[in-house]
C-alpha cells in the first residue's frame, strides 16, 4: 500500500480540490510526502495505437490506460510492465482492397461474410474487448461483423473515414457503437462526400453550409441507438496545419524531448517523411474536415451524446503518445467546458468504459489551473506498481525480443 500524506487531491466528480491524505494499492509498502503537490485519476486515451517501443511514453504524460484501436495480438503481449493498461482491439476487418492493403499483421482485408466472421471468433478468442471495422468495408459484411459481435459480447467500433457507401445512419442501422474520429457522420451532411474526390468536387461540396436540422436529426438517431464518438480533434488539426501545437510550450516540453531522443522509436522521423508527403490540398480539405467534426463534437456535447477524448497516437502526423491527450483535453475547451469537466471526461468517464484501472499521477502543479500542468509529473500508480518520472525516462525495452516477433509475424502474413 502506498500512502500519500497531505496531497491535494482534485476531486473531479464534484469539481472542487481538498487536501487530504491518500492510500494507493500497490505491490510495495511506501510513504509519500504529498505537501504541496497535487493527485488526480489518470488519463485514458480513447483511441491510440499502442506498441511496446511507445509504450512508457503513455505513462511519462499522465496516460494510465489507453483503448487500443487497432494492431496486433502478439506485438501488444509484448508490452511491459511500464505501460498503461490497454483495452485492447487487435486487427482490424476492412473490405478489398484494403485501405492498408492486403490481409496482414494488423488488418483484415475482405469482402467475404464467412472471412470476416472468422476474424472476428479470432479476435474473441485473444480476448479482444470490441471489434474495429474499417473504410472499404461492405456494407454486407459489416451487418455479418455486428452479429457476430453482438453474440459474443463485443461491440463494432468504426473508422469510416473513407467510405463512400456507409455514412453515420446506415452505420447506427447496422449497430455500429463507436464511430472513431466522427467519421461518416460528413459523408451523411454533405452527400457525394468522400475523401478521394476531385479537387472541383470538392470544392462545391465545401461551400455548402452545414443542415444545423439535418445535423440534429442525425445526432438524435445516433443517441437513441447509443453511437459513441471519439472525434481527434488533434488529429484533423495536425493534418491541416503541420507541426503546430497547441498550445506551443508542448514543443519544449521534457515529454517531447523524450520522444525525440528514443532512437528505437524514431518517432519524429516517422512523421517528417509522411508530412513531406501532404499536399497543400489535402491540407485545405483537413481544415475543413476539423472545422466541420469540431460542429458535429460540440453538438452532440449539447445534446447530451457520449464524446470520448482521444488522440490515434502515433498517426504520423505529429500527434504523439501520451503527449497528444494534452492536446486534445485544451481543443475541448473551445466547447465550454471548464478544467474540471475535461479531465472527468478523460478520466472517470472514460474509466467507466475501459474499467477501473486504479491508475493515478502525483503532479507538481495544479492541472486545474494549466492543462500543462499535467506533464509536470512527479510519480504515476498503474496497475499495483509506483514509477516516479526517472524511472519512466529510463526505462529500456527489449528491442531485440520486439524484432524477432515483428520479422515472424511477417512471414507468418506475408
Amino acid at each position: 500500500m502506498i500512502r500519500i500524506n497531505s496531497v491535494n487531491w482534485i476531486d473531479l466528480k464534484n469539481g472542487k480540490i481538498e487536501m487530504r491524505d491518500m492510500e494507493i494499492p500497490a505491490e510495495a509498502d511506501a510513504v509519500i510526502d504529498g505537501a504541496g503537490k497535487y493527485m488526480m485519476p489518470g488519463l485514458v486515451d480513447m483511441h491510440t495505437h499502442i506498441s511496446p517501443l511507445s509504450a512508457k511514453h503513455y505513462l511519462a504524460s499522465g496516460v494510465t490506460s489507453v483503448r487500443n484501436t487497432g494492431g496486433n495480438y502478439e506485438l501488444i503481449q509484448m508490452v511491459d510492465d511500464v505501460a498503461p493498461n490497454t483495452y485492447a482491439t487487435y486487427r482490424f476487418i476492412d473490405g478489398d482492397p484494403g485501405l492498408w492493403g492486403p490481409t496482414s499483421y494488423g488488418t483484415v482485408s475482405t469482402n467475404d461474410r464467412g472471412t470476416a466472421v472468422e476474424a472476428v471468433e479470432e479476435l474473441h478468442a485473444q480476448g479482444a474487448k470490441f471489434i474495429k471495422v474499417y473504410g472499404n468495408i461492405q456494407a454486407d459484411v459489416l451487418e455479418a461483423v455486428v452479429e457476430k459481435g453482438e453474440a459474443l459480447g463485443l461491440e463494432v467500433a468504426a473508422d469510416l473515414l473513407h467510405t463512400k457507401s456507409i455514412d453515420a445512419m446506415k452505420a447506427a442501422e447496422y449497430g455500429v457503437k463507436w464511430l472513431e474520429h466522427a467519421s461518416s457522420i460528413i459523408q451523411h451532411l454533405f452527400p457525394g462526400y468522400h475523401t478521394q474526390l476531385s479537387d472541383e468536387d470538392f470544392a462545391a461540396i465545401a461551400g455548402k453550409p452545414m443542415d444545423e436540422d439535418k445535423l440534429k436529426d442525425l445526432l438524435s438517431y445516433m443517441m437513441e441507438n447509443e453511437v459513441k464518438i471519439v472525434p481527434t480533434l488533434t488529429l484533423y488539426r495536425h493534418l491541416a496545419e503541420g507541426r503546430v501545437f497547441n498550445p506551443p510550450e508542448l514543443d519544449a516540453s521534457r515529454q517531447m524531448k523524450l520522444l525525440g531522443s528514443d532512437e528505437m522509436l524514431s518517432i519524429d522521423a516517422q512523421f517528417r517523411s509522411i508530412d513531406d508527403q501532404i499536399s497543400r490540398e489535402l491540407r485545405k480539405r483537413q481544415k475543413w474536415e476539423y472545422e466541420q467534426v469540431k460542429r458535429i463534437t460540440e453538438k452532440y456535447l449539447e445534446m447530451g451524446g457520449e464524446v470520448y477524448i482521444g488522440t490515434d497516437a502515433p498517426a504520423g502526423t505529429w500527434v504523439y503518445p501520451g503527449l497528444s491527450m494534452v492536446e486534445e483535453l485544451n481543443a475541448f475547451r473551445d466547447f465550454g467546458l471548464n478544467n474540471f469537466e475535461i479531465l472527468k471526461k478523460a478520466t472517470i468517464e472514460a474509466k467507466k468504459v475501459v474499467g477501473e484501472d486504479e491508475g493515478y499521477i502525483l503532479l507538481n502543479n495544479n492541472p486545474i489551473e494549466r492543462l500543462e500542468n499535467i506533464l509536470d509529473i512527479n510519480t504515476v500508480f498503474v496497475a499495483g506498481k509506483v514509477f516516479t518520472w526517472e524511472e519512466i525516462t529510463e526505462h529500456q525495452v527489449d528491442g531485440d525480443g520486439m524484432r524477432e516477433v515483428f520479422e515472424s509475424l511477417e512471414a507468418k502474413y506475408n
